[in-house]
């Protein structure tokens, strides 16, 4: 299990590092960019219940809030409600599935923009305008990515998955 806790940093500091990267701005669609480190927590959530996703979610939201100009919590407690969330239901849902991974993935991001439009709206009210525009295309972003996203890390965390039983 240490190997998989080694690969869980690892692949979330390369998603920090690939969706800070300036060059990253080129996939921009709509104003809006996918969330990889939140594709990272969803499959953690999904495939190792909601204490791991929660852990990655804290984890992955802060590193995201040390790089970012947002205020301490603003990115890290969505991940974190939703690395829950999806971990209690990632059980229950059935696995191997695209057109699962796809609408799960959907789902959550578009929770997460709620809660994040939320948080703008306590932290800062003028940035509610803008990030309210971005909650749709964002949504739609990380769910038609999602399904290869989780194909390459099933590959990645192979034995780790056949090991919690899933």
């Amino acid at each position: 299990m240490v190997i998989g806790y080694v690969f869980t940093g690892a692949l979330i500091i390369a998603s920090l590092i690939i969706q800070g990267h300036g060059s990253f701005d080129v996939l921009k669609v709509a104003g809006a960019k996918p969330d990889l480190l939140f594709i990272a927590v969803v499959f953690f959530s999904y495939n190792f219940g909601s204490f791991y996703g929660e852990v990655t979610g804290f984890i992955a939201g802060l590193l995201h809030d040390a790089v970012s100009n947002a205020p301490l919590g603003l990115l890290t407690f969505p991940k974190v409600v939703l690395g829950y969330i999806v971990g209690m239901f990632g059980r229950s849902v059935l696995r191997e599935n695209l057109a699962t991974v796809f609408l799960l993935v959907l789902a959550a991001s578009i929770v997460k923009g709620i809660i994040s439009l939320f948080l703008c709206y306590i932290f800062d009210g003028a940035s509610v305008a803008s990030r309210a525009g971005v909650i749709i295309p964002e949504s739609i972003y990380n769910a038609v990515l999602a399904p290869f996203l989780f194909m390459l890390y099933n590959k990645i965390f192979e034995r780790e998955i056949e090991r919690a039983g899933n």
